[in-house]
């Protein structure tokens, strides 16, 4: 059992919400996906699936969708309303991500007053208030809006523009928080019987984790640098990233922050025959380091760094900066990830059944773990439509003959 077995989710939502269903269904909620006839369109999201579109061949789907039903319903037509309406009556949450005011097919906030054990959750651009709750949104506009954006570049590259992290970043991000506050209303739907409509501004949850850039701007008026690999701030810190011998890159993460630490360091690094300079080189707390990175000795000390590294191999250098305890790591691709043989230890893998090609794919797996009501992967993503018969007819107690009528209208499927 997951910890949300018995919460059953109407996930109305586009791919802003994608990631919070998944996130549901993995806690163990029964997350039906209402699609629109056709699907919906993260079903046509590349990669697919020996580089063939098709509505069952996104990857991006097979992740995303992930333990979740699918039951089609055009919720623009009154019928389909109707259907979707009685569906929320015996639900918990309706995940929703229509932009106010744009073809919404229900009124969010009406739909939690009328059924007042309903959590609705509207995550949408903007929020439901305010001057932009109709502007246009995409990924890199929210994290361009919302501040991360500025914090992520190359100034030491004179002319070079901000810079954005990976795909859905800002999906992942507002994702969480949306999951966070439907098990939130949920426990206090414990106390006091009531559901309540949340309205999530993926801008605001943006500006939510801006970490560090919000104090310096707001209280010191300081103008960050961007400095790739590494945290923005108000002045240059030393290179973090540097090649290795066989063509990685090693993170150093700046210096150890002990003495022993740093000692343990450079033993490592004199064992090797390497770094005769940075015995004499004096460990400096980190405002110290800031300010000193012109002096002489701290450029000896990374020319010191940075030649060791080159002269030897990625794995080995990790290793050994990690017995010394410094928070020294490798760079990975994603195929070097899929080979981590610390997640394969703990099982954060998953291999899911695809039954109708008879393959097994691999997953990610969970993000947590419940000692009690474990995350789970789920089956894998549904078929177009594979669960409306079951749950229009097994559940709503629809006939075959009135299921028919609505997929011969175009209403179902």
């Amino acid at each position: 059992m997951g910890a949300l077995d018995g919460v059953r989710v109407l996930d109305c939502s586009d791919p802003k919400g994608h990631f919070a269903g998944k996130l549901l269904a993995g806690l163990g909620a029964d997350v039906i996906k209402i699609e629109a006839p056709g699907g919906d369109v993260g079903r046509t999201y590349g990669p697919f699936l020996d580089d063939q579109p098709g509505p069952e061949r996104s990857l991006y789907w097979w992740h995303y969708a992930a333990g979740k039903r699918s039951v089609v319903l055009d919720l623009q037509t009154s019928d389909g309303i109707e259907l979707f309406l009685e569906l929320a009556a015996e639900s918990d949450i309706v995940l929703e991500t229509w932009q106010p005011g744009r073809d919404h097919p229900f009124d969010p906030v009406a739909l939690s007053d009328h059924h007042r054990e309903l959590v609705v959750i509207s995550l949408t651009p903007f929020g439901q208030t305010g001057p932009w709750r109709d502007y246009a949104w995409s990924d890199a506009v929210g994290l361009a809006l919302g501040g991360p954006m500025s914090s992520c570049g190359y100034d030491n590259l004179p002319g070079t523009p901000p810079i954005r992290p990976t795909e859905h970043h800002a999906s992942h991000i507002a994702g969480y928080f949306a999951a966070t506050a439907a098990c939130s209303a949920l426990y206090e739907r414990q106390a006091s019987g009531l559901g309540q409509h949340i309205d999530i501004s993926m801008h605001e949850c943006m500006g939510f984790t801006i970490e560090s850039s919000a104090p310096w701007a707001l209280y010191e008026q300081h103008p960050l640098i961007r400095q790739a690999g590494r945290h923005a701030g108000p002045q240059p810190t030393e290179p973090w990233q540097y090649p290795t011998a066989d063509g990685r890159l090693i993170n150093i993460f700046g210096m150890p922050r002990s003495e022993a630490s740093w000692l343990a360091l450079v033993a490592f690094i004199q064992e090797r025959g390497m770094g005769e300079n940075l015995s004499d080189f004096e460990l400096l707390d980190g405002r110290k380091r800031q300010l000193g990175l012109q002096q002489r000795s701290v450029a000896v000390m990374l020319d010191d760094i940075a030649e060791f590294i080159a002269a030897n191999d990625a794995e080995e250098i990790y290793a050994g900066a990690q017995a010394a305890g410094a928070a020294w790591s490798t760079i990975r691709t994603p195929d070097e990830c899929l080979a981590d043989e610390h997640w394969h230890k703990r099982g954060f893998f998953v291999d899911v059944e695809h039954e109708e090609r008879n393959r097994t794919v691999t997953f990610p797996g969970a993000p947590y773990i419940l000692s009690e009501t474990p995350w789970t992967h789920g089956r894998r993503a549904p078929l177009l439509g594979e669960h409306t018969t079951e749950v229009l007819c097994g559940e709503l107690g629809l006939s075959d003959q009135e299921l028919g009528a609505l997929i011969a209208a175009g209403v179902a499927q």
